[in-house]
Parts: C-alpha cells; sequence; structure tokens
C-alpha cells in the first residue's frame, strides 16, 4: 500500500521521504478499532506533520525487505530500525525518538521450573535455552537481529524447539492455546494483543540476557547527503523538550502492562 501525503506547507515539487512502515500492532494498527493509532503510525504522522519542506509517501513494506531494498541503496526512511555497525554501512541515523523497553521472553508460569536451567543473573541465555531443547519458543518471522543486538539469537533461531510461526498475532495465538509454552516479543505487543481479546492464558515476563532498553531512531538510506539532510532536519525537532514528550506519549499509551 502507498499512501501520498503533503506535509501543510509542502509543494508539488518539494522533495519526497518515502517512509516505511511494517503492519505489525500497536506499531501499526491497520483494522479494529484502535486503527490509526500504532505509535509509529502516529510517529511517522507527527513528523510528516512537522516536516513541512518535504512531501512524504507512507509504504507498507515488511522489515525484512525494507532492510535488503535499504541495503541495496534505495531511498527510503523508516522508524522501525535499530543502530547498530552493520545497519550504519548503508543507514544514516538521528537521534533517539523513542526509548524502547527490551526484549522479552514470555512463558507459561507451570514452564518457569524448566527455564531456570537457561538462565544467568536473573535474566535468560538465549544461547543456553537453545542448547536445552526443554521449552518450545515462539518467535515472529518478522523479527530480525543478530548478534550486537540479541546475544544468541543464531543459536536460538536454529534450535528444533524454536516455533517460526510467522506474524506475532500467530504467534501470540499458539502461545494462547497451549501450543508452545512461551514467545519472544515486546510488552506492547502483550498489552495490545491482551486488550484486543487475543492473549488471555497468563504469561510471565522474563528478562533476555544482554538484551537492555534501546534508542529507536529514524534512518534513511539511498543518497548520503539527502540522507543527512533529512536526519539534520529530525535532529533539529528532537531538540525540543516537548516535541519529545508528545512522540513519548505515542509509546507509552500502549507500554502500559495493565492494558
Amino acid at each position: 500500500m502507498i499512501v501520498t501525503q503533503f506535509a501543510n506547507a509542502a509543494e508539488p515539487d518539494d522533495p519526497l521521504i518515502v517512509w516505511q512502515l511494517a503492519p505489525s500492532a500497536p506499531a501499526v494498527i491497520i483494522e479494529g478499532p484502535s486503527a490509526g493509532d500504532g505509535y509509529l503510525q502516529l510517529t511517522t504522522d507527527w513528523f510528516i506533520d512537522h516536516l513541512t519542506e518535504y512531501r512524504h509517501e507512507k509504504r507498507m513494506i515488511p522489515i525484512p525487505k525494507a532492510l535488503d531494498d535499504m541495503a541495496k541503496g534505495e531511498f527510503i526512511c523508516s522508524n522501525f530500525l535499530y543502530d547498530s555497525p552493520h545497519r550504519r554501512d548503508f543507514l544514516t541515523f538521528s537521534g533517539p525518538i523513542l526509548e524502547i523497553h527490551p526484549l522479552r521472553l514470555f512463558i507459561s508460569p507451570e514452564k518457569l521450573p524448566e527455564l531456570r536451567y537457561a538462565m544467568r543473573e536473573g535474566s535468560v541465555d538465549l544461547g543456553l535455552l537453545a542448547q536445552q531443547n526443554r521449552l518450545s519458543i515462539g518467535m515472529p518471522v518478522g523479527f530480525r537481529f543478530d548478534e550486537a543486538l540479541v546475544p544468541g539469537v543464531q543459536d536460538f533461531m536454529s534450535s528444533k524447539m524454536t516455533q517460526s510461526a510467522g506474524t506475532t498475532e500467530m504467534t501470540v495465538r499458539l502461545f494462547d492455546v497451549g501450543r508452545i509454552d512461551g514467545f519472544i516479543t515486546y510488552q506492547v505487543n502483550v498489552s495490545y494483543y491482551r486488550e484486543v481479546g487475543n492473549l488471555e492464558r497468563t504469561a510471565i515476563p522474563v528478562p533476555i540476557m544482554g538484551v537492555p532498553t534501546r534508542s529507536l531512531p529514524i534512518s534513511c538510506s539511498g543518497d548520503k547527503q539527502q540522507a543527512k539532510q533529512i536526519i539534520d532536519a529530525v535532529n533539529a525537532l528532537l531538540t525540543s523538550p516537548e516535541n519529545r514528550q508528545e512522540l513519548e506519549a505515542f509509546y507509552t499509551r500502549w507500554n502500559n502492562p495493565k492494558h
């Protein structure tokens, strides 16, 4: 899906920013009563409203495809991608727009005793978890992380007990009906699926070793000079505490575990 959008003062011949979005609630919500209220949807719309010297086009592109296209030099901007040394080869990053709470392993209470064999200093070690082959854990296919972002993830993804279950919604459903023992995702996802009634089973959040709270920037690929001009404009907006508070509110609405 492609949506072209003009900021208030934009003209048809102004430069164009292509924004990547991925349909993954609650970052992007495309159906139901909260459609349009995803925290990264609202973040993107906020920047469209404030970067008035540009035209804007929003495209729904899954994260793996977006990364592949960006690595090939296609011009795309995104607020879905963490900074990493590898990605700096083809992306220009802004300062932080949000502080994203870390990935967690959510597990059923009755399986906690079996998890202890993979625990170190109060966190689950994904490498040890993969070696144990005791628990079936779901991981959405759309998640793409390297070892620098999630230590042990390569061993974990190759484990015979790891279930790559498609979308986050599919993974949550498998857990809710007892097909898997746990799943890896963000608290915002759990809050959303509880709110819409797709998750009723109790899920205990467990920290993952080496995965802290991370800053989420805006990133742009393609021509380096063009990308830098956009990122400089983004960073100028981020100098305002009031702007940062507005952006943070989009995220905290979904990060409440009480949902």
